[in-house]
């Protein structure tokens, strides 16, 4: 679930908005003018979310590395060449 908030209504509420990311992990966008500045999620959300982004961009590097280089040797070659 996704709360949004205007930048004025967080004051006197972000002890109980950081409680209720953290333990009920909701998730909280603080808008200005109507515009989404800020985000509250729960850290270890944000930890998975960024090395799932990681592993995606290094297998897209991988990927691009094999494409591009005809001298690739495969993980079956080089073992037989053990």
């Amino acid at each position: 679930m996704v709360n949004i908030l205007q930048i004025g209504q967080v004051g006197g509420e972000l002890s109980q908005l950081v409680q209720d990311v953290s333990d009920r992990g909701d998730r909280v966008v603080i808008e200005s003018d109507g515009k989404p500045m800020v985000a509250m999620v729960r850290y270890d959300y944000l930890a998975s979310l960024i090395e799932a982004l990681e592993d995606a961009l290094d297998s897209k590097l991988l990927k691009q590395a094999i494409e591009s280089n005809d001298a690739f040797f495969g993980f079956e070659e080089v073992l037989s060449r053990a």
